[in-house]
Protein backbone atom coordinates (compact mmCIF):
# COMPACT_ATOMS: atom_id res chain seq x y z
CA UNK A 1 0.00 0.00 0.00
CA UNK A 2 1.09 3.27 -0.83
CA UNK A 3 2.58 5.42 1.89
CA UNK A 4 1.86 8.83 2.23
CA UNK A 5 4.15 11.61 4.40
CA UNK A 6 2.59 13.23 7.35
CA UNK A 7 1.40 17.36 7.82
CA UNK A 8 4.36 17.72 9.54
CA UNK A 9 6.96 16.26 7.09
CA UNK A 10 5.19 18.37 4.27
CA UNK A 11 2.46 20.92 5.41
CA UNK A 12 1.91 22.38 1.77
CA UNK A 13 2.16 19.16 -0.33
CA UNK A 14 1.00 16.29 1.40
CA UNK A 15 -2.59 15.06 1.04
CA UNK A 16 -4.31 15.85 4.93
CA UNK A 17 -6.53 13.13 6.66
CA UNK A 18 -9.54 14.39 4.92
CA UNK A 19 -8.22 13.83 1.54
CA UNK A 20 -7.44 10.64 2.32
CA UNK A 21 -10.75 9.39 3.98
CA UNK A 22 -12.58 11.66 1.25
CA UNK A 23 -10.78 8.91 -1.50
CA UNK A 24 -11.57 5.44 0.07
CA UNK A 25 -13.82 3.31 -1.60
CA UNK A 26 -16.54 2.32 0.70
CA UNK A 27 -16.17 -1.37 1.50
CA UNK A 28 -17.39 -3.94 4.54
CA UNK A 29 -14.54 -2.28 6.46
CA UNK A 30 -16.19 1.02 6.84
CA UNK A 31 -20.03 -1.20 7.02
CA UNK A 32 -18.51 -2.58 9.86
CA UNK A 33 -17.63 0.43 11.73
CA UNK A 34 -21.19 1.86 10.99
CA UNK A 35 -22.57 -1.35 12.56
CA UNK A 36 -21.01 -0.81 15.56
CA UNK A 37 -21.75 2.84 15.61
CA UNK A 38 -25.68 1.86 15.14
CA UNK A 39 -25.41 0.08 18.55
CA UNK A 40 -25.26 3.28 20.06
CA UNK A 41 -28.57 4.53 18.50
CA UNK A 42 -30.13 1.11 19.10
CA UNK A 43 -29.17 1.66 22.66
CA UNK A 44 -30.37 5.00 23.10
CA UNK A 45 -33.59 4.59 20.42
CA UNK A 46 -34.88 0.81 22.58
CA UNK A 47 -34.53 2.94 26.06
CA UNK A 48 -36.59 5.70 25.13
CA UNK A 49 -39.05 3.59 23.15
CA UNK A 50 -39.18 1.19 26.47
CA UNK A 51 -39.49 3.99 28.33
CA UNK A 52 -42.97 5.36 26.85
CA UNK A 53 -44.77 1.49 26.81
CA UNK A 54 -43.30 0.66 30.13
CA UNK A 55 -44.45 3.88 31.91
CA UNK A 56 -47.66 2.32 32.14
CA UNK A 57 -46.67 -0.93 33.99
CA UNK A 58 -44.27 1.64 36.13
CA UNK A 59 -46.35 4.14 37.62
CA UNK A 60 -48.99 1.27 38.46
CA UNK A 61 -46.08 -1.08 40.34
CA UNK A 62 -44.57 1.82 42.00
CA UNK A 63 -48.00 3.55 42.41
CA UNK A 64 -47.19 7.09 40.52
CA UNK A 65 -49.61 9.89 39.94
CA UNK A 66 -49.70 11.21 36.38
CA UNK A 67 -47.28 14.21 37.95
CA UNK A 68 -44.75 11.50 38.86
CA UNK A 69 -44.77 9.56 35.70
CA UNK A 70 -43.73 12.57 33.89
CA UNK A 71 -41.06 13.25 36.54
CA UNK A 72 -39.25 9.63 36.38
CA UNK A 73 -39.62 10.06 32.40
CA UNK A 74 -38.33 13.20 32.50
CA UNK A 75 -35.28 12.21 34.84
CA UNK A 76 -33.91 10.23 31.87
CA UNK A 77 -33.56 13.32 29.32
CA UNK A 78 -31.74 15.56 32.10
CA UNK A 79 -28.90 12.58 32.56
CA UNK A 80 -28.62 13.02 28.90
CA UNK A 81 -28.53 16.62 28.35
CA UNK A 82 -25.87 16.42 31.61
CA UNK A 83 -23.86 13.35 29.24
CA UNK A 84 -24.26 15.09 25.89
CA UNK A 85 -22.08 18.58 26.97
CA UNK A 86 -19.68 16.56 29.19
CA UNK A 87 -18.86 14.11 26.63
CA UNK A 88 -18.80 16.14 23.61
CA UNK A 89 -16.43 18.93 25.58
CA UNK A 90 -14.41 16.07 26.70
CA UNK A 91 -14.25 14.04 23.43
CA UNK A 92 -12.99 17.13 21.56
CA UNK A 93 -10.00 16.85 24.20
CA UNK A 94 -9.12 13.52 25.18
CA UNK A 95 -10.61 11.87 22.30
CA UNK A 96 -13.90 10.02 20.49
CA UNK A 97 -13.10 6.60 21.23
CA UNK A 98 -12.35 6.77 24.99
CA UNK A 99 -15.49 8.62 25.90
CA UNK A 100 -17.68 5.75 23.18
CA UNK A 101 -16.33 3.13 25.35
CA UNK A 102 -16.69 4.54 29.18
CA UNK A 103 -20.21 5.29 28.32
CA UNK A 104 -21.15 1.52 28.15
CA UNK A 105 -20.15 1.29 31.65
CA UNK A 106 -22.46 3.92 32.92
CA UNK A 107 -25.50 3.18 31.55
CA UNK A 108 -25.25 -0.61 31.22
CA UNK A 109 -24.84 -0.87 35.05
CA UNK A 110 -27.43 1.96 35.71
CA UNK A 111 -30.11 -0.29 33.82
CA UNK A 112 -29.16 -3.31 35.71
CA UNK A 113 -29.81 -1.60 38.95
CA UNK A 114 -33.11 -0.03 37.86
CA UNK A 115 -34.87 -3.98 37.47
CA UNK A 116 -34.12 -3.46 41.48
CA UNK A 117 -35.85 0.28 41.91
CA UNK A 118 -38.24 0.08 44.35
CA UNK A 119 -39.70 3.64 44.33
CA UNK A 120 -40.16 7.14 42.62
CA UNK A 121 -36.83 8.36 43.89
CA UNK A 122 -34.72 4.92 43.61
CA UNK A 123 -36.43 4.89 39.82
CA UNK A 124 -35.65 8.93 39.22
CA UNK A 125 -32.23 8.78 40.13
CA UNK A 126 -31.07 5.47 38.61
CA UNK A 127 -32.65 6.70 35.19
CA UNK A 128 -30.96 9.87 35.89
CA UNK A 129 -27.52 7.68 35.89
CA UNK A 130 -28.34 5.88 32.56
CA UNK A 131 -29.24 9.27 30.89
CA UNK A 132 -25.54 10.19 31.85
CA UNK A 133 -24.35 7.39 30.08
CA UNK A 134 -26.33 7.44 27.10
CA UNK A 135 -26.69 11.50 26.23
CA UNK A 136 -22.52 10.84 26.50
CA UNK A 137 -22.35 7.91 23.67
CA UNK A 138 -24.62 9.45 21.13
CA UNK A 139 -22.66 12.79 20.16
CA UNK A 140 -18.99 11.09 19.82
CA UNK A 141 -21.12 8.52 17.68
CA UNK A 142 -22.00 10.81 15.70
CA UNK A 143 -19.29 12.61 15.31
CA UNK A 144 -17.25 9.38 14.52
CA UNK A 145 -19.61 8.41 11.16
CA UNK A 146 -18.89 11.93 10.45
CA UNK A 147 -15.43 11.94 10.49
CA UNK A 148 -14.90 8.50 9.15
CA UNK A 149 -17.46 8.09 6.01
CA UNK A 150 -16.67 10.06 3.18
CA UNK A 151 -19.32 12.73 1.69
CA UNK A 152 -20.82 10.55 -1.10
CA UNK A 153 -21.76 8.19 1.67
CA UNK A 154 -22.38 10.12 4.87
CA UNK A 155 -26.07 10.71 4.59
CA UNK A 156 -26.68 6.65 3.71
CA UNK A 157 -24.34 5.57 6.38
CA UNK A 158 -26.66 7.76 8.89
CA UNK A 159 -29.50 6.15 7.20
CA UNK A 160 -28.39 2.68 7.65
CA UNK A 161 -27.41 3.49 11.57
CA UNK A 162 -30.79 4.80 12.46
CA UNK A 163 -32.80 2.09 10.13
CA UNK A 164 -30.71 -0.77 12.83
CA UNK A 165 -31.75 1.31 16.01
CA UNK A 166 -35.51 1.53 14.73
CA UNK A 167 -35.51 -2.02 13.61
CA UNK A 168 -33.89 -2.89 17.14
CA UNK A 169 -37.02 -0.83 18.97
CA UNK A 170 -39.49 -3.07 16.51
CA UNK A 171 -37.77 -5.95 18.02
CA UNK A 172 -37.69 -4.97 22.07
CA UNK A 173 -40.97 -3.56 21.56
CA UNK A 174 -42.14 -7.10 20.60
CA UNK A 175 -40.26 -8.05 22.98
CA UNK A 176 -41.39 -6.54 25.84
CA UNK A 177 -45.15 -7.13 24.48
CA UNK A 178 -44.48 -10.87 24.85
CA UNK A 179 -42.37 -10.23 28.56
CA UNK A 180 -45.35 -8.09 29.62
CA UNK A 181 -48.15 -10.28 28.50
CA UNK A 182 -46.61 -13.28 30.06
CA UNK A 183 -44.79 -12.51 33.06
CA UNK A 184 -46.96 -9.48 34.00
CA UNK A 185 -46.91 -5.70 34.37
CA UNK A 186 -44.77 -5.60 37.25
CA UNK A 187 -42.45 -8.73 36.86
CA UNK A 188 -42.43 -7.56 32.71
CA UNK A 189 -40.84 -3.93 33.53
CA UNK A 190 -38.19 -4.74 35.22
CA UNK A 191 -37.23 -7.84 33.19
CA UNK A 192 -36.83 -5.78 30.21
CA UNK A 193 -34.46 -3.47 32.54
CA UNK A 194 -32.30 -6.26 33.15
CA UNK A 195 -32.32 -7.43 28.91
CA UNK A 196 -31.09 -3.73 28.48
CA UNK A 197 -27.93 -4.45 30.69
CA UNK A 198 -27.52 -7.13 28.85
CA UNK A 199 -27.57 -5.28 25.39
CA UNK A 200 -25.05 -3.03 26.98
CA UNK A 201 -22.48 -6.01 27.30
CA UNK A 202 -22.88 -7.10 23.81
CA UNK A 203 -21.83 -3.03 22.85
CA UNK A 204 -18.91 -3.06 24.62
CA UNK A 205 -17.48 -6.10 23.50
CA UNK A 206 -17.99 -5.22 19.74
CA UNK A 207 -16.74 -1.67 19.78
CA UNK A 208 -13.93 -2.44 22.06
CA UNK A 209 -10.73 -2.52 18.84
CA UNK A 210 -13.13 0.85 17.12
CA UNK A 211 -10.09 2.98 15.98
CA UNK A 212 -9.58 6.62 16.74
CA UNK A 213 -10.57 9.62 14.82
CA UNK A 214 -7.53 10.46 12.62
CA UNK A 215 -9.47 13.85 11.87
CA UNK A 216 -9.24 14.56 15.36
CA UNK A 217 -5.39 14.02 15.58
CA UNK A 218 -4.97 16.41 12.91
CA UNK A 219 -7.02 19.02 14.31
CA UNK A 220 -4.58 18.68 17.50
CA UNK A 221 -1.82 19.18 14.96
CA UNK A 222 -0.55 15.77 16.46
CA UNK A 223 0.28 14.50 12.60
CA UNK A 224 2.67 11.55 13.20
CA UNK A 225 -0.87 10.22 15.41
CA UNK A 226 -2.94 11.15 12.60
CA UNK A 227 -0.88 9.75 9.83
CA UNK A 228 -0.15 6.34 11.76
CA UNK A 229 -3.73 5.74 12.41
CA UNK A 230 -4.91 6.73 8.91
CA UNK A 231 -2.42 3.95 7.64
CA UNK A 232 -4.02 0.94 9.26
CA UNK A 233 -7.55 2.16 8.40
CA UNK A 234 -5.86 2.66 4.70
CA UNK A 235 -4.64 -1.19 5.32
CA UNK A 236 -8.39 -2.34 6.79
CA UNK A 237 -10.10 -0.38 3.42
CA UNK A 238 -7.27 -1.99 1.08
CA UNK A 239 -8.21 -5.65 2.24
CA UNK A 240 -11.65 -4.95 2.03
CA UNK A 241 -11.69 -3.78 -1.51
CA UNK A 242 -8.84 -6.22 -2.65
CA UNK A 243 -7.41 -3.42 -5.22
CA UNK A 244 -4.95 -0.75 -4.28
CA UNK A 245 -6.74 2.36 -3.14
CA UNK A 246 -6.63 4.91 -5.67
CA UNK A 247 -3.89 8.31 -4.90
CA UNK A 248 -5.13 11.06 -2.66
CA UNK A 249 -5.14 14.38 -4.06
CA UNK A 250 -4.11 17.56 -1.72
CA UNK A 251 -6.54 20.18 -1.29
CA UNK A 252 -5.00 22.90 0.83
CA UNK A 253 -7.02 25.51 0.16
CA UNK A 254 -10.34 23.69 1.16
CA UNK A 255 -7.59 23.88 4.69
CA UNK A 256 -9.59 26.18 7.24
CA UNK A 257 -7.80 27.77 10.60
CA UNK A 258 -9.17 26.42 13.45
CA UNK A 259 -9.67 27.97 17.24
CA UNK A 260 -6.74 27.01 18.72
CA UNK A 261 -8.47 25.57 21.82
CA UNK A 262 -11.18 23.23 21.78
CA UNK A 263 -14.35 23.92 24.27
CA UNK A 264 -17.22 25.30 24.72
CA UNK A 265 -15.83 28.82 24.53
CA UNK A 266 -14.94 28.44 20.50
CA UNK A 267 -18.67 27.87 19.98
CA UNK A 268 -19.06 30.81 20.14
CA UNK A 269 -16.25 32.69 18.44
CA UNK A 270 -16.58 34.65 15.32
CA UNK A 271 -16.13 31.90 12.48
CA UNK A 272 -18.74 29.36 14.94
CA UNK A 273 -21.06 31.85 16.21
CA UNK A 274 -23.90 31.19 13.36
CA UNK A 275 -23.11 27.79 12.96
CA UNK A 276 -23.91 27.26 16.88
CA UNK A 277 -26.59 29.54 16.87
CA UNK A 278 -28.54 27.45 13.90
CA UNK A 279 -27.81 23.98 15.41
CA UNK A 280 -28.98 24.18 18.66
CA UNK A 281 -32.33 26.54 17.50
CA UNK A 282 -33.20 23.59 15.56
CA UNK A 283 -32.24 21.00 17.98
CA UNK A 284 -34.50 22.78 20.60
CA UNK A 285 -37.40 23.32 18.42
CA UNK A 286 -37.75 19.96 16.98
CA UNK A 287 -36.92 17.92 20.15
CA UNK A 288 -39.63 19.12 22.61
CA UNK A 289 -42.69 18.16 19.93
CA UNK A 290 -40.55 14.72 19.04
CA UNK A 291 -39.93 13.69 22.77
CA UNK A 292 -43.35 14.60 24.22
CA UNK A 293 -44.85 11.97 21.56
CA UNK A 294 -42.55 9.97 21.57
CA UNK A 295 -42.62 9.40 25.26
CA UNK A 296 -46.42 9.60 26.03
CA UNK A 297 -47.66 8.00 23.17
CA UNK A 298 -47.85 4.51 24.50
CA UNK A 299 -49.54 5.79 28.21
CA UNK A 300 -51.66 7.98 26.00
CA UNK A 301 -53.02 4.90 24.23
CA UNK A 302 -53.19 3.35 27.86
CA UNK A 303 -55.22 6.45 29.16
CA UNK A 304 -57.84 6.68 26.39
CA UNK A 305 -58.52 2.75 27.43
CA UNK A 306 -56.44 0.64 25.38
CA UNK A 307 -54.58 -2.33 27.33
CA UNK A 308 -50.80 -2.35 28.16
CA UNK A 309 -50.20 -5.03 25.39
CA UNK A 310 -52.45 -3.75 23.09
CA UNK A 311 -50.68 -0.12 23.30
CA UNK A 312 -47.11 -1.98 23.00
CA UNK A 313 -48.41 -4.05 19.98
CA UNK A 314 -49.71 -0.64 18.42
CA UNK A 315 -46.30 0.94 19.31
CA UNK A 316 -44.43 -1.88 17.52
CA UNK A 317 -46.25 -1.80 14.28
CA UNK A 318 -46.05 2.17 13.75
CA UNK A 319 -42.03 1.98 13.79
CA UNK A 320 -42.44 -1.20 11.87
CA UNK A 321 -43.91 0.55 9.17
CA UNK A 322 -41.27 4.03 9.67
CA UNK A 323 -38.65 1.60 8.66
CA UNK A 324 -38.77 2.16 4.91
CA UNK A 325 -38.92 6.39 5.72
CA UNK A 326 -35.30 5.93 6.95
CA UNK A 327 -33.38 4.03 3.83
CA UNK A 328 -35.45 7.12 1.71
CA UNK A 329 -34.23 10.03 4.00
CA UNK A 330 -30.80 8.79 3.47
CA UNK A 331 -30.96 8.31 -0.04
CA UNK A 332 -32.63 12.08 -0.27
CA UNK A 333 -30.26 13.77 1.44
CA UNK A 334 -27.87 12.32 -1.23
CA UNK A 335 -29.79 13.74 -3.57
CA UNK A 336 -31.99 16.94 -2.95
CA UNK A 337 -29.73 18.11 0.24
CA UNK A 338 -30.14 18.35 3.60
CA UNK A 339 -32.65 21.58 4.03
CA UNK A 340 -35.23 19.81 1.94
CA UNK A 341 -34.92 16.25 3.43
CA UNK A 342 -35.28 17.79 7.15
CA UNK A 343 -38.04 20.51 6.31
CA UNK A 344 -40.07 17.91 4.64
CA UNK A 345 -40.10 15.21 7.35
CA UNK A 346 -41.18 17.96 9.71
CA UNK A 347 -43.88 18.87 7.06
CA UNK A 348 -44.64 14.97 7.19
CA UNK A 349 -45.11 14.19 10.94
CA UNK A 350 -46.71 17.83 11.26
CA UNK A 351 -49.73 16.46 8.74
CA UNK A 352 -49.01 12.89 10.72
CA UNK A 353 -49.48 14.45 14.14
CA UNK A 354 -52.65 16.14 13.25
CA UNK A 355 -54.37 13.34 11.98
CA UNK A 356 -53.07 11.14 14.93
CA UNK A 357 -54.68 12.97 17.42
CA UNK A 358 -57.91 13.13 15.92
CA UNK A 359 -57.93 8.96 15.04
CA UNK A 360 -60.15 6.26 16.61
CA UNK A 361 -60.10 2.65 16.65
CA UNK A 362 -56.71 0.58 16.84
CA UNK A 363 -55.81 0.17 13.15
CA UNK A 364 -56.87 3.76 12.52
CA UNK A 365 -54.48 5.09 15.08
CA UNK A 366 -51.94 2.95 13.92
CA UNK A 367 -52.14 3.57 9.87
CA UNK A 368 -51.58 7.73 11.00
CA UNK A 369 -49.14 6.81 13.39
CA UNK A 370 -47.12 5.14 11.00
CA UNK A 371 -47.40 8.54 9.66
CA UNK A 372 -46.16 10.24 12.45
CA UNK A 373 -43.47 7.57 12.86
CA UNK A 374 -42.24 8.05 9.65
CA UNK A 375 -41.74 11.69 9.78
CA UNK A 376 -40.07 11.19 13.36
CA UNK A 377 -37.42 8.76 11.81
CA UNK A 378 -36.96 10.36 8.79
CA UNK A 379 -36.36 13.69 11.40
CA UNK A 380 -33.97 11.44 13.57
CA UNK A 381 -31.92 10.42 10.23
CA UNK A 382 -31.77 14.09 8.76
CA UNK A 383 -30.69 15.77 12.01
CA UNK A 384 -27.79 13.51 13.03
CA UNK A 385 -26.09 13.81 9.50
CA UNK A 386 -26.89 17.58 9.40
CA UNK A 387 -25.09 18.78 12.95
CA UNK A 388 -22.04 17.03 13.02
CA UNK A 389 -21.19 18.91 8.86
CA UNK A 390 -22.05 22.31 11.01
CA UNK A 391 -18.98 21.94 12.93
CA UNK A 392 -15.16 21.96 12.54
CA UNK A 393 -13.68 19.12 13.73
CA UNK A 394 -11.76 20.62 16.48
CA UNK A 395 -15.23 21.03 18.61
CA UNK A 396 -17.37 18.94 16.36
CA UNK A 397 -17.64 17.13 19.52
CA UNK A 398 -18.84 19.89 21.64
CA UNK A 399 -21.27 21.27 18.89
CA UNK A 400 -22.78 18.15 18.43
CA UNK A 401 -23.01 17.40 22.45
CA UNK A 402 -24.26 21.09 22.89
CA UNK A 403 -26.85 20.87 19.95
CA UNK A 404 -28.12 17.91 21.30
CA UNK A 405 -28.24 19.30 25.42
CA UNK A 406 -30.75 21.45 23.87
CA UNK A 407 -32.62 19.01 22.57
CA UNK A 408 -32.81 16.76 26.00
CA UNK A 409 -33.39 20.08 27.94
CA UNK A 410 -36.72 20.28 25.81
CA UNK A 411 -36.99 16.77 26.19
CA UNK A 412 -36.92 17.45 29.81
CA UNK A 413 -39.67 19.69 29.87
CA UNK A 414 -41.71 17.76 27.09
CA UNK A 415 -42.95 15.01 29.16
CA UNK A 416 -43.69 17.17 32.16
CA UNK A 417 -45.66 19.13 29.73
CA UNK A 418 -47.74 16.76 28.29
CA UNK A 419 -49.80 16.48 31.15
CA UNK A 420 -50.46 19.90 31.63
CA UNK A 421 -50.94 20.47 27.54
CA UNK A 422 -53.79 17.89 27.95
CA UNK A 423 -55.25 18.81 30.93
CA UNK A 424 -56.09 22.22 28.91
CA UNK A 425 -56.38 21.17 25.50
CA UNK A 426 -57.48 17.60 25.84
CA UNK A 427 -55.68 14.32 23.53
CA UNK A 428 -56.06 16.00 20.75
CA UNK A 429 -54.86 19.39 20.86
CA UNK A 430 -51.76 18.12 22.52
CA UNK A 431 -50.70 16.47 19.16
CA UNK A 432 -52.34 19.91 17.43
CA UNK A 433 -49.65 21.62 19.56
CA UNK A 434 -46.72 19.46 18.63
CA UNK A 435 -47.91 19.85 14.66
CA UNK A 436 -47.44 23.72 14.92
CA UNK A 437 -43.79 23.50 16.58
CA UNK A 438 -42.90 21.13 14.17
CA UNK A 439 -43.88 23.52 11.22
CA UNK A 440 -42.01 26.06 13.13
CA UNK A 441 -38.85 24.25 12.90
CA UNK A 442 -39.61 23.87 9.20
CA UNK A 443 -39.25 27.20 8.69
CA UNK A 444 -36.12 27.31 10.89
CA UNK A 445 -34.44 25.17 8.63
CA UNK A 446 -35.75 26.18 5.20
CA UNK A 447 -35.10 30.00 6.46
CA UNK A 448 -31.48 29.76 8.07
CA UNK A 449 -30.16 26.33 7.39
CA UNK A 450 -26.64 26.14 5.04
CA UNK A 451 -26.70 23.36 2.45
CA UNK A 452 -24.07 20.28 3.03
CA UNK A 453 -24.78 17.94 1.13
CA UNK A 454 -21.50 16.11 -1.24
CA UNK A 455 -18.75 18.48 0.77
CA UNK A 456 -16.07 17.19 2.54
CA UNK A 457 -15.68 18.20 6.31
CA UNK A 458 -12.41 19.81 5.64
CA UNK A 459 -15.07 22.30 3.01
CA UNK A 460 -17.33 22.37 5.24
CA UNK A 461 -15.15 24.17 7.81
CA UNK A 462 -15.29 27.53 5.54
CA UNK A 463 -17.66 30.41 7.10
CA UNK A 464 -21.10 29.84 6.50
CA UNK A 465 -22.10 32.92 4.85
CA UNK A 466 -19.54 31.45 1.90
CA UNK A 467 -21.10 27.70 1.66
CA UNK A 468 -25.13 28.30 1.45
Amino acid sequence: MTSFPSRSEAPNEAPGVGDRLERLPFTGYQKKLVRVLALCYLVDAVDLSMQSFLLAPVSQDLGLTGAQAGLVASSVFVGMAIGATAAGAIADRIGRRTVLVSSMFVWGVASLLTAFAWDLESFAVLRLITGIGLGAELPVAFTLLAEFVPAARRARANSQLVVLGAFGVVVSNFIAWGVVSVAGPSLGWRLMFGVMFAVAGLALYVRRSFPESPRWYESRGEHAQADAVMSRFEQQVEAAHGAPLPVPEPRVAERQALPAQPGLGALFARENLRRTAFGWAMWLMVMFPFFGISTWVGKLLVDRGMSVASSIAAGALMGLAALPSIYLAGRLMDRIGRKLTLAAALVLVTVGALAYGYATGFWVVVGFGAVMQMGLQSIATALNTYTPELFPTQVRATGVGTAQTLGRAAAVVAPISVPLIVGLWGYTGTFVTFAGLFAIAAVIVLVFGPESRARSLEELTQPIDERR
